[in-house]
């Protein structure tokens, strides 16, 4: 039987940065197995507006849900 190629280990890399004036000021730089987050923006008539993602093994996004994590 031929051999197989493990899959690569995914990893996500997230890069966030402050923005004030012409300054990008770098808040967190940091890769870990799985990542949730969120944006949002509240408006002269307070209506909120966001995006948000997720991603990696759900075990571990349920934890990070959670509030469960150490630093």
């Amino acid at each position: 039987m031929p051999t197989r190629t493990p899959i690569p280990k995914t990893r996500y890399r997230i890069v966030c940065y402050e923005l004030r004036s012409d300054t990008e000021t770098v808040i967190l730089d940091t890769t870990a197995d799985a990542v949730i987050a969120a944006t949002g923006t509240i408006d002269q008539n307070n209506t909120m507006t966001g995006n948000g993602t997720h991603a990696g093994p759900l075990p571990l996004l349920r934890r990070l849900a959670s509030g469960r994590v150490r630093k």
